[in-house]
Order: C-alpha cells, then structure tokens, then sequence
C-alpha cells in the first residue's frame, strides 16, 4: 500500500488488542486506534458513525478527524449532501454492508469507470462495523484522502475490511449499549440514572417490554397510594431485575427497595415480619422491629415468590394492599404508609385460586398491573446479545480474555432450550470462562466439558430462523418478517402508520402482512 504509516496502522490494531487483554478505558482505546488508523491511511477527513437507526436513517459522529466543521458533521448524521464528503458512499455501505471504495478519478485511465465524487481530486474507503454475532451494521468508519500518494485502492478495502471486523468484535457491544442508552433517553426525557440495570435484547417481547415499563410501569408507582405490579415468569427470567429496573427509574429511586422472600415467612411470624412490632409485644421481641412495610416507606417493596405465602399469611396483606394502612403487632393505632407493592411468581396463580392454594381477594387486589416474561426459549433472537453480555461480564470478574465463541458453539447456544432461562445462560458462561484457556476460542468441546447434556439436548424448533437452519426457506423467512415488524411497531409505540411507513411499504401490503403473520393489530386503523 504506497504512502502507508505501517507503524500506525499496527497502532490501530494494538489499541484494539489491548482493550481484549486487559480492563483499560473503550472509549479512550477506541479513539485512539480509530486516529491511528487514519494517520496510517493519510486521510485528510475521517469520521466514525454509529447507525442510531436505519429507517429513516439516523446517524451519530462518535470521532471527527480533519477540517470538517460542526455543521457539515451535522448533515452527514441526518444523511444530506455535504459539500467534500460523500454520504451517499456511507448509505450505500450501510445498505449492503459491504465495503466501499471510490478510487482517485485522477488515476484511472477511464474516469467514467468511477461514481463521481463533488469536487473530484480525492478517494474514500467506507467499512461497516458489524454486530459479530448477528451481523447487523453497528456504525460505519470513513475514511478521505485528497492525495495522489495516498489514494486509495484494492488493498486498502482489504485491510479497512480486516480493521473494522475487529472494531466490532471489540466494540459491538458498546455501540449497541450507546444506542439503547439513546432509546431510553428518548423515552426518559432525561439521562439514563447512574448504576440503573439493563434489561438486554433486541426481540420484539423485549422492545415491548421496555416501553411498557417507561410508559405504563413506572409512572403508575409515582402516584398516590400506587396499584400494586405483579411479574410473572418461569424461573431465571428475571422478575427481579424488572423490580429492580422499575425501582432505578421511578421516583421512588432515592428510598429503600426492600426484598422479601415470601417462602421465608411463617404463619407465627407474618404479621411481625410484614408490619413490625413493639418491644415486648410477644415472647421473643425485644427490641422494636418496623416490619417491611415501614421498611421500605417511600420506596419499593417486593415480595418475590408470593404464591409461597400460606392462606394465613395471604390474610394479612389483604387489608394494607386495599387501604395503605398496617398495625404493628402490640399497637392499637393504625399508620399510613407510602409503600409501592411489586408481587411475583412463577406459579399460575388462576390455577391456585381454583385449588384453593391462593385467596380469590387477595389474588383481585394484585392481578390487574401484570407483567408477563417470556421464557428465553420462546425468543431466542436475544441468546446472541445475552451470550455477549455474560461474555463480558464473566471475562471481568475472572480476568481472563477469550476469543468468544466459534460458529459451531454459538450455533449449539443458540439452539439449546435453556430450561434455566436467562440465569442458567449466565451460570454457563460463568463455567466456560473459568475453564477456557486465556486467549482461546469457545469451542464445542470445551462446552461439551462444562455441560455435557447441552449440545445433545433436542434443539429448540423455535430457534431455526434465527440459525438459519432447520426451517425451510419459507419459515425462515416468515419469521424474520413477524419478528421485523413486531419490533418495528414496538419502535413506534404501536402506531401501524408509523411502523408501515418506516418499511416503505402501502398499506395494503403491509395489513396482508400483518393478516398472513397473525400479528394483532388495531383492526386496520392507523390512527
């Protein structure tokens, strides 16, 4: 490659090198693997964009190198025309997720063989960053010379390829954190609360998921006297990081989330447990004790595994989740409380009022508010994102470096039903590090060490489309257009015209769509 700094095009790579082998700042390491990589190419106009959204599409500079002023950057994020740089390359990569290069015209014996370039007399190369794992367009790197030395050609693409491959192995998940980050801005109206849980995937079930909470969930603990919320889900959905999710964002953030694990609590003990008591009141209570209620007074408390409460027990929480009032054991006195009650289980609770295992009253003054989870067999879109979380997660707390999974593995991953769910997954990962060699690749047999019963298991059928494997053309490609369109409505808070305009499709086809998908609707409307 003529005209090359070698030595910083190695920078590059080392910067990101050394982001895999030890806990130093990604943002930092990427700036400056990203400026290396721009002083090896000589490029006189650089830019690194993530993709926010593609329909329509929305960009954002990350870094901006050369003589490009605020406004120009502006305009390339909301793909318009700028005046010594090309957005329609960017469009075009990100559209075809191939790389793009438009060589110096004044090297070409023929310069009609070369798209035009508004002022001519310079090259581009343009990659896209990939998700590693689903191979979505995470952001795009850009690079311009105006040199003859430093035009650019065939082996540029190449190495460019190779550089942003590695960019999105490194970075893919903090370009997808940064454009979550932006949705719940969006959502919010304000930053997202400092050390606030996440709850991770990209399936229409979670995208719903999180807008229900921010639009219905959240601002109904803010008012007066709030309705109790009740989360249902099998076991490792994670019910408590939704509590915990709906405690960070609430205003309630600033008091005590109080966890209680009703299986814990005994018929004798209930009632102190719950509201309290005064020294002396029974044998045993000798100091003054508030009970969780008063505990958790101004903020959240959650009650996890309510259908564990004995019909006694149930008895007791009737009357303070009706009127908002408790009487600590050995007073006469009632005491309002500011208390916002989340309830959960796994149990099918219809199923335990019928066997008389859970009272009809008490199931009435909690069942309206419901949360419902979705196994994490029922939307395996989101094993790939959760497998890369727990990846770095675990990778942390060992300290320890992996290459990640290879195809096989991931596929095997993928297709496994994960009768744990979401807490299984991350126990797994947790073994897969600690007996992955440092600097090794995730393979089948390391998986088939950790979990034996894992990869002969019978696959998931729901997981074909996501593989690609095992379902015919036609299912495959039937449920990536239901889960496309679910998530598309998600997107737009449910709005058909929304969602429909944003594929560019009429609206003819796309309530044929809907109709063929069995995706509920609004009865054709789209207001």
């Amino acid at each position: 490659m003529p005209g090359r700094d070698y030595a910083q095009l190695l920078e590059a790579m080392n910067e990101l090198l050394a982001v895999l082998s030890t806990d130093g700042d990604q943002e930092t390491a990427l700036n400056a693997s990203f400026e290396a990589a721009a002083r090896g190419f000589g490029a006189r106009k650089a830019l690194l964009l993530l993709v926010e959204d593609r329909e329509p599409l929305r960009l954002r500079s990350i870094h901006v190198l050369g003589n490009l002023a605020p406004e120009q950057v502006k305009a390339c994020e909301r793909g318009e025309s700028v005046h010594g740089v090309s957005p329609s390359v960017i469009h075009r990569v990100i559209e075809s997720g191939r790389t793009g290069l438009i060589e110096d015209p004044r090297l070409q014996a023929d310069a009609s063989r070369t798209p035009s370039l508004e002022g001519g007399g310079y090259s581009v190369l343009c990659a896209p960053i990939r998700d590693p794992l689903r191979g979505v367009v995470l952001a795009v790197v850009y690079l311009q010379s105006s040199g003859i030395i430093e035009a650019y050609g065939e082996q540029d693409r190449d190495w460019l390829e190779r550089y942003a491959a590695a960019v999105g192995h490194v970075f893919g998940f903090t370009f997808r954190h940064q454009r979550q980050e932006r949705e719940l801005r969006e959502l919010l109206g304000s930053p997202v609360p400092d050390d606030a849980p996440e709850i991770l995937g990209d399936s229409a079930h979670i995208q719903a998921l999180r807008r229900a909470l921010h639009e219905t969930y959240i601002p109904s603990l803010d008012a007066e006297n709030p309705e109790p919320i009740l989360v249902l889900g099998e076991r490792g959905t994670g019910k408590d990081l939704v509590v915990r999710y709906l405690h960070a964002y609430s205003s309630r953030r600033r008091k005590p989330l109080v966890v209680v694990n009703c299986a814990e609590i005994t018929d004798e003990l209930a009632a102190s447990r719950f509201f309290g008591h005064k020294r002396g009141s029974f044998t045993g209570a000798l100091t003054d004790e508030p009970g969780f209620f008063r505990a958790a007074d101004g903020g959240v408390l959650f009650l996890d595994e309510v259908a564990e409460l004995s019909l006694r027990a149930q008895a007791h929480l009737v009357r303070v989740l009706e009127n908002h009032t408790i009487v600590p054991v050995g007073q006469a006195r009632e005491t309002r409380i500011d208390v916002a009650v989340v309830l959960a289980t796994n149990q099918d609770l219809e199923e335990a009022v019928r066997e008389r295992k859970l009272r009809a009253d008490f199931h009435d003054r909690f069942r309206s508010l419901a949360i419902r989870l979705l196994p994490l067999r029922d939307r395996p879109w989101d094993i790939p994102l959760l497998l890369d979380h727990y990846r770095r997660h675990h990778e942390r707390k060992q300290r320890k470096r992996t290459l990640g999974f290879t195809p096989e593995a991931l596929r095997s991953l993928v297709a496994y039903n994960w009768p744990g769910n979401v807490r299984e997954l991350a126990r797994a990962y947790s073994l897969f590090v600690i007996h992955a060699r440092p600097g090794a690749w995730i393979d089948p047999a390391l998986l088939d060490a950790c979990l034996p019963d894992l990869r002969r298991a019978s696959p998931n059928p729901k997981a074909g489309p996501v593989l690609g494997e095992g379902a015919t053309m036609r299912d495959a490609v039937h449920a990536f257009q239901r889960e496309l369109i679910q998530s598309r409505l998600e997107l737009h808070a449910g709005s058909v015209k929304a969602a429909r305009e944003s594929l560019g499709l009429p609206k003819v086809t796309f309530h044929r769509y809907m109709k063929k998908l069995k995706i509920p609707g609004t009865g054709g409307s789209e207001d």
